[in-house]
């Protein structure tokens, strides 16, 4: 059985919890990351901020009830409101229920939980310390291992 543990990415930018929505949207530009995992400063894992989690706290509150994109905020007013937001810390953004795996959860589980949670990365969760994260190309790997073990 293939664990996370074999597959697991070490390198990771992580954010501190106490930086800015700033830092986090640059941080997320510069490793053209969908997501990034937010840590305390003794790398405590906390969760995850999405661009959507970003997105949805650009939309004004009284557009969020409307499900009709023909009342959706215009981009304008999305980075208006963000622009506002840019110094509050990322604490503030976390979603606390963005899934995660521990390295000893199989490769099986983790691509379970990228395909529901429609995500891009896991985070790598020991105890409660960030270790690293699993994307859908380290998913997709496991098919190539596969693959050689064939030849």
């Amino acid at each position: 059985m293939k664990q996370v543990l074999d597959y697991t990415y070490r390198d990771i930018s992580s954010i501190n919890e106490n930086s800015t929505l700033r830092r986090v949207i640059r941080t997320m530009k510069l490793h053209r990351a969908s997501a990034v995992p937010v840590v305390d400063s003794l790398g405590k894992y906390k969760g995850c901020i999405s661009e959507q989690d970003i997105l949805d706290a650009g939309v004004p509150g009284y557009m969020k009830s409307m499900y009709d994109t023909a009342f959706m905020a215009g981009l304008d007013q999305i980075t208006l409101n963000l622009a506002g937001m840019l110094e509050e810390k990322a604490i503030n953004f976390v979603d606390e229920n963005y899934p995660f795996v521990s390295p000893a959860d199989s490769m099986s589980y983790a691509a379970d939980l990228l395909y529901r949670a429609k995500g891009t990365i896991l985070p790598v969760v020991e105890g409660d310390v960030l270790v690293g994260l699993i994307s859908r190309i380290d998913v997709l790997a496991v098919a190539l291992d596969e693959d050689q073990t064939e030849e």
